[in-house]
Protein backbone atom coordinates (compact mmCIF):
# COMPACT_ATOMS: atom_id res chain seq x y z
CA UNK A 1 0.00 0.00 0.00
CA UNK A 2 1.54 3.41 -1.13
CA UNK A 3 2.22 5.83 1.87
CA UNK A 4 2.76 9.39 1.89
CA UNK A 5 6.43 10.05 3.87
CA UNK A 6 6.13 13.65 4.61
CA UNK A 7 8.81 16.14 4.46
CA UNK A 8 7.59 19.73 5.17
CA UNK A 9 4.12 21.31 5.59
CA UNK A 10 3.74 24.77 3.06
CA UNK A 11 1.95 27.77 2.47
CA UNK A 12 1.80 27.23 -1.51
CA UNK A 13 2.85 24.10 -3.95
CA UNK A 14 5.30 24.41 -6.39
CA UNK A 15 6.36 21.91 -9.11
CA UNK A 16 7.70 18.34 -8.56
CA UNK A 17 11.42 17.34 -8.15
CA UNK A 18 13.86 15.01 -7.83
CA UNK A 19 16.40 15.31 -5.10
CA UNK A 20 18.60 12.34 -4.82
CA UNK A 21 16.41 9.74 -6.47
CA UNK A 22 13.49 10.92 -4.53
CA UNK A 23 10.34 12.40 -6.70
CA UNK A 24 8.36 15.14 -4.06
CA UNK A 25 5.45 16.14 -5.25
CA UNK A 26 3.36 18.90 -3.48
CA UNK A 27 -0.22 17.82 -2.25
CA UNK A 28 -3.16 19.49 -0.99
CA UNK A 29 -4.27 19.36 2.09
CA UNK A 30 -7.10 20.83 4.05
CA UNK A 31 -5.98 24.93 3.28
CA UNK A 32 -1.92 24.41 3.38
CA UNK A 33 0.48 22.03 0.48
CA UNK A 34 2.33 19.24 2.05
CA UNK A 35 5.53 17.87 0.24
CA UNK A 36 5.49 14.62 0.18
CA UNK A 37 7.24 11.21 -1.74
CA UNK A 38 5.10 8.01 -2.21
CA UNK A 39 6.51 5.27 -0.61
CA UNK A 40 5.90 1.47 0.11
CA UNK A 41 7.97 0.65 2.85
CA UNK A 42 9.19 3.19 5.78
CA UNK A 43 12.55 4.81 5.39
CA UNK A 44 15.46 3.09 7.64
CA UNK A 45 16.86 5.73 10.12
CA UNK A 46 21.08 6.18 9.05
CA UNK A 47 23.17 8.96 9.27
CA UNK A 48 22.50 8.98 4.94
CA UNK A 49 18.74 9.06 4.78
CA UNK A 50 18.61 12.31 7.75
CA UNK A 51 21.29 13.99 5.01
CA UNK A 52 18.76 13.21 2.52
CA UNK A 53 15.55 14.44 4.35
CA UNK A 54 17.69 17.92 5.20
CA UNK A 55 18.48 18.37 1.49
CA UNK A 56 15.52 17.55 0.53
CA UNK A 57 13.34 20.31 3.15
CA UNK A 58 16.07 22.56 1.72
CA UNK A 59 15.25 22.36 -1.76
CA UNK A 60 11.90 22.61 -1.15
CA UNK A 61 12.33 25.93 1.16
CA UNK A 62 14.13 26.96 -1.99
CA UNK A 63 10.82 26.79 -3.85
CA UNK A 64 8.13 27.93 -1.52
CA UNK A 65 8.01 31.10 0.84
CA UNK A 66 6.79 29.38 3.96
CA UNK A 67 7.87 25.60 5.18
CA UNK A 68 7.20 23.81 8.04
CA UNK A 69 10.03 20.61 7.95
CA UNK A 70 8.74 17.49 9.30
CA UNK A 71 10.22 15.25 11.65
CA UNK A 72 11.99 12.11 9.91
CA UNK A 73 9.31 9.39 9.48
CA UNK A 74 6.38 11.45 8.97
CA UNK A 75 4.83 8.70 7.04
CA UNK A 76 1.02 8.75 6.84
CA UNK A 77 -1.94 7.77 4.23
CA UNK A 78 -3.73 10.83 2.20
CA UNK A 79 -6.31 10.61 5.01
CA UNK A 80 -4.77 10.49 7.75
CA UNK A 81 -2.56 13.82 6.72
CA UNK A 82 -5.75 15.77 6.02
CA UNK A 83 -7.25 14.83 9.94
CA UNK A 84 -3.78 16.11 10.95
CA UNK A 85 -3.90 19.31 8.86
CA UNK A 86 -7.18 19.83 10.21
CA UNK A 87 -6.97 18.95 13.94
CA UNK A 88 -3.79 21.70 13.74
CA UNK A 89 -4.98 23.90 11.32
CA UNK A 90 -4.51 26.96 13.57
CA UNK A 91 -1.15 25.82 14.78
CA UNK A 92 0.23 25.42 11.52
CA UNK A 93 -1.19 28.74 10.34
CA UNK A 94 0.39 30.76 12.81
CA UNK A 95 3.65 28.64 12.28
CA UNK A 96 3.10 29.33 8.88
CA UNK A 97 2.87 33.16 8.98
CA UNK A 98 6.12 33.39 11.28
CA UNK A 99 8.23 31.51 8.94
CA UNK A 100 7.23 33.39 5.80
CA UNK A 101 10.03 34.90 3.83
CA UNK A 102 12.27 34.12 6.71
CA UNK A 103 15.31 31.53 7.59
CA UNK A 104 16.99 29.73 10.38
CA UNK A 105 20.36 30.92 11.43
CA UNK A 106 22.02 28.93 14.30
CA UNK A 107 24.60 30.21 16.97
CA UNK A 108 26.44 28.23 19.18
CA UNK A 109 28.38 29.52 22.24
CA UNK A 110 31.35 27.06 23.37
CA UNK A 111 33.40 27.18 26.49
CA UNK A 112 36.61 25.65 27.17
CA UNK A 113 34.84 23.89 30.28
CA UNK A 114 32.80 20.71 30.29
CA UNK A 115 29.45 21.35 31.04
CA UNK A 116 26.38 19.29 32.42
CA UNK A 117 23.24 19.04 30.68
CA UNK A 118 20.79 21.63 31.78
CA UNK A 119 16.88 22.14 31.31
CA UNK A 120 16.20 23.67 28.18
CA UNK A 121 15.33 27.00 28.18
CA UNK A 122 11.79 28.33 26.92
CA UNK A 123 10.66 29.14 23.55
CA UNK A 124 10.30 33.12 22.97
CA UNK A 125 7.29 34.26 21.26
CA UNK A 126 7.04 35.65 18.31
CA UNK A 127 8.28 39.40 17.71
CA UNK A 128 10.37 41.42 19.63
CA UNK A 129 13.74 39.30 21.36
CA UNK A 130 13.94 42.02 23.39
CA UNK A 131 10.61 42.20 25.43
CA UNK A 132 11.14 42.46 29.53
CA UNK A 133 8.67 39.55 30.34
CA UNK A 134 11.05 37.32 27.62
CA UNK A 135 14.31 37.95 29.14
CA UNK A 136 12.72 37.56 32.85
CA UNK A 137 11.59 34.23 32.05
CA UNK A 138 14.78 33.19 29.96
CA UNK A 139 16.88 34.43 33.06
CA UNK A 140 14.99 32.17 35.48
CA UNK A 141 15.35 29.35 33.53
CA UNK A 142 19.00 29.60 32.63
CA UNK A 143 22.09 29.77 34.71
CA UNK A 144 23.95 32.79 35.32
CA UNK A 145 26.57 32.18 33.42
CA UNK A 146 24.22 30.63 30.22
CA UNK A 147 21.70 33.78 30.54
CA UNK A 148 24.36 36.29 30.18
CA UNK A 149 25.74 34.10 27.01
CA UNK A 150 22.63 34.05 25.38
CA UNK A 151 21.86 38.08 26.63
CA UNK A 152 24.66 39.52 24.66
CA UNK A 153 24.10 37.10 21.13
CA UNK A 154 20.39 38.57 21.66
CA UNK A 155 21.35 42.35 21.93
CA UNK A 156 24.29 41.67 18.97
CA UNK A 157 21.43 40.84 16.63
CA UNK A 158 18.69 43.20 18.22
CA UNK A 159 16.41 44.38 15.25
CA UNK A 160 17.08 41.77 13.19
CA UNK A 161 15.03 38.59 14.83
CA UNK A 162 11.53 37.85 14.38
CA UNK A 163 11.76 34.90 16.38
CA UNK A 164 14.39 33.17 19.14
CA UNK A 165 14.57 29.80 21.06
CA UNK A 166 17.34 28.62 23.17
CA UNK A 167 18.63 26.01 24.29
CA UNK A 168 21.41 24.71 26.89
CA UNK A 169 24.60 23.09 25.48
CA UNK A 170 26.25 19.78 26.59
CA UNK A 171 30.02 19.40 26.82
CA UNK A 172 31.82 22.26 25.48
CA UNK A 173 28.36 23.52 24.04
CA UNK A 174 27.53 26.45 26.42
CA UNK A 175 24.28 27.06 24.70
CA UNK A 176 22.69 26.96 21.36
CA UNK A 177 20.63 30.10 20.61
CA UNK A 178 18.24 29.70 16.65
CA UNK A 179 16.83 32.58 15.37
CA UNK A 180 14.25 33.14 12.78
CA UNK A 181 15.42 36.62 10.24
CA UNK A 182 13.95 38.04 7.12
CA UNK A 183 15.97 36.32 4.17
CA UNK A 184 16.57 39.63 3.17
CA UNK A 185 18.53 41.04 6.69
CA UNK A 186 20.90 37.34 6.61
CA UNK A 187 23.99 39.71 5.28
CA UNK A 188 23.38 42.05 8.34
CA UNK A 189 22.69 39.20 10.16
CA UNK A 190 25.92 37.62 9.54
CA UNK A 191 28.00 40.92 10.34
CA UNK A 192 26.08 41.33 13.74
CA UNK A 193 27.46 37.91 14.39
CA UNK A 194 31.24 38.17 13.56
CA UNK A 195 31.12 41.77 15.44
CA UNK A 196 30.15 39.81 18.69
CA UNK A 197 33.04 37.30 17.60
CA UNK A 198 35.68 39.60 17.43
CA UNK A 199 34.71 40.90 20.66
CA UNK A 200 34.42 38.02 23.04
CA UNK A 201 36.71 35.33 20.67
CA UNK A 202 36.08 33.86 17.38
CA UNK A 203 36.67 30.12 18.73
CA UNK A 204 33.83 30.85 21.34
CA UNK A 205 30.73 31.20 18.87
CA UNK A 206 29.43 30.04 15.52
CA UNK A 207 26.87 30.83 13.18
CA UNK A 208 25.74 28.36 10.78
CA UNK A 209 22.84 28.73 7.95
CA UNK A 210 20.61 30.19 6.39
CA UNK A 211 18.30 27.23 6.91
CA UNK A 212 14.70 25.78 6.40
CA UNK A 213 13.20 27.03 10.19
CA UNK A 214 13.45 23.77 11.80
CA UNK A 215 13.53 25.03 15.20
CA UNK A 216 10.08 27.09 14.64
CA UNK A 217 7.86 24.22 13.98
CA UNK A 218 5.47 23.36 16.61
CA UNK A 219 4.80 19.72 17.35
CA UNK A 220 2.45 18.68 14.76
CA UNK A 221 3.13 15.07 14.75
CA UNK A 222 2.29 13.95 18.48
Amino acid sequence: MTSLNVFALTGAAAEPFVEAGHRIEFVSCDTVYAAVERIEERPALSEDSLRTQHAIVAQVAERVDAVLPARFGSVVDAGELTRLVVLRRDAIGQALDLVRGRVQMTVRRFTSLVRSAAPALPVARSGSISGTAYLQERRSAATPVLSSDIDAIAAAVRGLVASERAEAGHGHVAATVYHLVDRGTVEAYSEAIQALRSRIGTDTLTVSGPWPPFAFVPDLWA
